[in-house]
């Protein structure tokens, strides 16, 4: 019987980020299905998940509310793309933390988070990537926050910093 666990896990190609997986198992059916996977492998034990996604809101006095977003190169797609700022979760950092973190280094703002989501996969058809979406209030009035400058390669974490490198 169907128990939503797979069967069998067979590494097909492993990089230094993600590696492809043939998984195996039994539908609710009963039958036996195959299933390509694309899983991270740079996935930390001690993180709640393996990134996040930041909801970031610019705050200015006498302005509208503006959601902050980054422009980056993807090489999946073969284009730029407009996006929340994002990152990945070093070991023993909360979700808050890294959003901070990663805001700060994607866009040169500070902010305060005021929510966590609990742990949501974005594309579970295609990987077991987990993230958590944090909201950012970010204070334009601040002095800090006037003209922000992006502060990559911020992070003292090797993955971190030939993350940014790379995608530079």
């Amino acid at each position: 019987p169907f128990d939503g666990t797979a069967g069998t896990y067979i590494v097909i190609t492993e990089g230094k980020w993600v590696k492809l997986e043939q998984t195996t198992y039994l539908d609710p059916s009963g039958k036996t299905r195959t299933w390509e996977t694309v899983k991270r492998t740079t996935k930390s034990q001690t993180c709640s998940a393996d990134g996040v996604g930041i909801f970031a809101t610019l705050k200015r006095t006498l302005h509208f509310d503006c959601l902050v977003m980054v422009k980056q190169f993807r090489p999946p797609i073969g284009c730029y793309c407009l996006e929340f700022p994002a990152g990945l979760i070093d070991p023993n950092e909360t979700a808050g933390e890294a959003a901070l973190r990663e805001l700060l280094e994607e866009t040169g703002y500070k902010g305060e988070v005021i929510g966590v989501s609990p742990v949501i996969c974005l594309d579970p058809g295609l990987t077991n990537c987990t993230t958590h979406i944090v909201t950012v209030n970010i204070n334009g009035d601040d002095p800090e926050n006037i003209k922000p400058k992006q502060q990559l390669g911020g992070s003292s974490h090797p993955l971190r910093q030939e993350q940014r490198e790379r995608d530079r």
